[in-house]
């Protein structure tokens, strides 16, 4: 349906200029960027010609605009093909060498979206301490997420921490809803002596997931050597920005046992070096806070296994060390067994 002209056209003026942001209203929150007016934003409703009369007036002298403003850069790729329901993943994690419990990493299920929406991806994950340190405290904690199918956009997250042991028993809930990329509701619930609820909601940059999210797109990059890729992530109310690199094959000895009985050699491995950096909702880092450094080794092949992850913490280096692997459902039922892959079950 063709726009009826407005009365500036019909005069033969040129569209008014609404606001500087391309926003068709005003609003309260700083704009991204300053567009201003060259010939990239040329077509752009808003943009066009220089502003005249009043505004024009305004904006003359040119001011500094000392505004703090979100980071706008290029959202990630879309990795949710790489999400094959029925995989899962247990590690073994070890603190500067000792055992300190396990964790669990599966993607359950692709389910429709309600209401005709877009299908959605429930990825499910679990951490419990053991070995020494359960003779001081132990520590449980359970995240459920649904990201979008296609481009593994968070939607929502579940994550529950409970520590018993020495001192007082804990308990945290943390429930997060993403409306959009670039907008959270944190609902936090702490119970400790007392029952305390809190509820958040901030802006963020327009690219943030969830830990799981993170450590998905993590495993789904295909950086040759040298490239480098960016993503924020929401780690219950603290902001992440994760930088990742792309290292090149290399050679992972000792191989896990999981990885010699899904047939991957010790030079079958590519492997991704990067930081985790603690920012502010502007994306700026937080100063004084620690900058913590990762790798992670995933299998040079169409499965991209991750099979070691490893990061320092204050005191030494956490490392999970892969120890079972279940094949997506496809590949089970294809195979007429969907018996768990351990380095026990694959000798046999």
């Amino acid at each position: 349906k063709p726009k009826h002209p407005g009365k500036r056209e019909a005069q033969g003026l040129a569209p008014a200029i609404a606001a500087a942001d391309l926003a068709k209203l005003p609003r309260l929150g700083e704009p991204p960027v300053v567009p201003g007016y060259d010939d990239r934003f040329a077509g752009v409703t808003g943009v066009i010609g220089p502003a005249i009369g009043w505004s024009g007036a305004l904006a003359e002298p040119p001011f500094v605009d000392r505004r703090r403003r979100y980071p706008l850069i290029p959202r990630p790729e879309p990795f949710g093909d790489s999400l094959r329901p029925g995989e899962r993943f247990r590690y073994d994690v070890t603190f500067s060498g000792n055992p300190t419990g396990v964790a669990e990493a599966a993607v359950v299920a692709r389910e429709p979206g309600p209401f005709g929406s877009a299908d959605r991806v429930r990825l499910e994950g679990f951490a419990k301490t053991g070995g020494v340190v359960s003779l001081l405290t132990t520590l449980t904690y359970t995240i459920k997420s649904v990201i979008d199918a296609d481009t593994g956009a968070s939607i929502t997250t579940q994550a529950e921490t409970e520590r018993t042991g020495l001192g007082r028993d804990r308990y945290r809930e943390v429930n997060t809803t993403f409306g959009g990329r670039g907008y959270v509701e944190i609902h936090d619930k702490r119970v400790d002596d007392k029952t305390r609820e809190t509820t958040l909601r901030k802006r963020i940059p327009v690219d943030t997931f969830d830990s799981l999210s993170v450590m998905a797109w993590v495993r789904a990059l295909d950086l040759a050597p040298g490239e480098r890729a960016r993503v924020y992530g929401l780690d219950g109310k603290v902001l992440l920005r994760v930088d990742v690199e792309g290292k090149g094959k290399t050679k992972l000895d000792p191989m896990p046992g999981i990885g010699t009985a899904l047939g991957l050699r010790s030079d079958d491995v590519y492997e991704l070096a990067g930081t985790i950096t603690r920012v502010d909702s502007f994306g700026a880092p937080l100063p004084g806070k620690k900058v913590y450094k990762m790798r992670v080794w995933v299998s040079d092949d169409g499965r991209r296994i991750p099979l070691v992850l490893e990061s320092d913490v204050w005191l030494g280096v956490v490392r999970l060390i892969l120890t079972q692997y279940d094949p997506p459902q496809d590949e089970a039922g294809a195979g007429g067994d969907d018996r768990k892959t351990t380095p026990a079950a694959a000798t046999r």
